[in-house]
């Protein structure tokens, strides 16, 4: 390392220290203040390090924690952009304290859009893909601009290996085929039956043969368009999958106990997205070879991550925290919802930054109607839109009192102290949750 590389991170770590010491984020800022310093900087810190990348458009943050939980049990030294901070000046903040004279393993969840950008500085040993869904129209367009978006990003990489999500069709077409991808997926033993005559769920993108434009069906539909899928008219269909779950054995809202090839897992982390997390970790893991029991215990001790079914006491309330950025990760988070069975209070917070995408029409894709079963005792929207997420909620009728407009930032406390309910779900795009964080005093 050069005198200038070794000052260059002397600065970042400064900075990074007096956010600290001062209650700010100290995510991206440090590496930024680097990378402006030394566009190189990244090869510096990534001596003697196995690169580990997780992109796609939901499901990230928490694949990644989960892949850091259970290489920790492995491996001595282990960093991660735990902050869910995906872009380069991110990803050079989590590697500052990287010493290039140990080995090291870096788990790194990477923005879909930056990964041709960060594959310039970095070439990751494994890629793990874990999904392509409709997310922020006006920065990423459709989802096929996305998926050309991972291919350039993985075109300048030799030998890495691809770990995949092989209920989703585009993963399955030719141009990422030909990196002979690792598959994952879910079959439910109980539940095929070789017909292949559902359709994907309502809305669902990604559904036409990319051979010859014929509407995919389906032998099994687990949510939007993962499933096992086949054209009715040509060769087209789901890939053979190396890493399988067989049984869904219990899912609750905190809890979830699977087998996969004939191996029983389980996570206090509900969902049957987060199964889908588990189970690329669980892939990954296997791949790099990590005795069953410390894959078992990683993922079993995991514990729930900012703004992914937070929880967190305030006031003594129960309040739930969850990041909603698109309609996919929206309608499962409601599908865990409905698992509850007391009286809760609903705040919706909705922003429309760069971060979060501007355009909100997103909202009217998502199935808020299905919380109508719901013991709703108050609804509450706030942030930047907050007219349009109230307008939203009105539509789907799914509360018979007003729903009223606040300011999350100076009334938060208040408003939660004041609930009827002893239970309350929020709701927040991405840049109002870390706001929200600022707000709580979260770490």
């Amino acid at each position: 390392m050069s005198i200038k590389e070794n000052l260059i991170i002397k600065v970042a770590k400064l900075s990074r220290f007096l956010l600290k010491i001062t209650n700010h984020k100290a995510t991206s800022l440090p590496g930024k203040i680097a990378y402006n310093l030394d566009k190189d900087i990244l090869k510096t810190l990534s001596e003697n390090t196995k690169f580990i990348f997780v992109t796609g458009t939901n499901g990230k943050t928490m694949t990644t924690h989960f892949i850091s939980n259970i290489l920790r049990n492995h491996y001595n030294h282990v960093f991660t952009n735990d902050s869910g901070s995906n872009m380069i000046q991110g990803i050079i903040t989590s590697l500052l304290d990287n010493d290039k004279n140990e080995n090291t393993v870096a788990v790194l969840e990477v923005d879909e859009a930056n990964l041709v950008r960060v594959s310039k500085f970095l070439k990751p040993d494994y890629v793990v893909l874990t999904n392509i869904f409709r997310d922020q129209m006006d920065r990423f367009g459709e989802i096929y601009n996305v998926y050309k978006k991972i291919l350039s990003g993985l075109e300048d990489l030799d030998n890495v290996k691809i770990i995949a999500n092989g209920d989703l069709p585009i993963f399955s077409y030719d141009s990422l085929k030909n990196y002979k991808p690792i598959y994952y997926g879910i079959r439910e033993d109980n539940k095929i039956s070789n017909s292949y005559d559902l359709d994907a769920e309502f809305n669902s993108d990604g559904i036409l043969c990319p051979k010859c434009n014929s509407v995919l069906k389906y032998d099994l539909v687990n949510y939007s368009s993962l499933g096992d899928f086949s054209c009715p008219t040509c060769d087209f269909h789901s890939p053979k999958l190396d890493y399988r779950i067989n049984e869904i054995i219990n899912m609750e809202a905190n809890f979830s106990k699977f087998i996969v090839n004939g191996k029983e897992y389980e996570t206090q982390i509900g969902g049957f997205y987060n199964i889908y997390n588990a189970l690329s970790a669980i892939s990954l893991a296997n791949e790099l070879e990590i005795p069953y029991e410390k894959i078992y215990n990683g993922l079993k001790l995991q514990e729930h991550v900012f703004g992914r079914q937070e929880v967190i006491d305030i006031e003594g309330k129960e309040v739930v925290i969850n990041l909603v950025k698109n309609p996919t990760g929206l309608n499962q988070i409601i599908n865990l919802m409905l698992l509850e069975d007391k009286p809760i209070s609903l705040y919706c917070i909705l922003n429309d930054n760069y971060a979060d995408g501007k355009d909100v029409s997103w909202i009217y894709d998502s199935y808020y109607e299905k919380l109508k079963i719901l013991d709703i005792k108050s609804i509450k929207v706030s942030g930047i839109r907050k007219a349009d997420m109230k307008r939203r909620l009105e539509i789907a009728d799914i509360f018979d009192g007003e729903i009223k407009e606040f300011d999350y930032e100076e009334e938060i406390f208040e408003k939660i102290k004041n609930e009827s309910s002893d239970k309350i779900y929020i709701l927040s795009t991405y840049t109002a949750m870390l706001r929200l964080r600022e707000v709580l005093k979260l770490k």
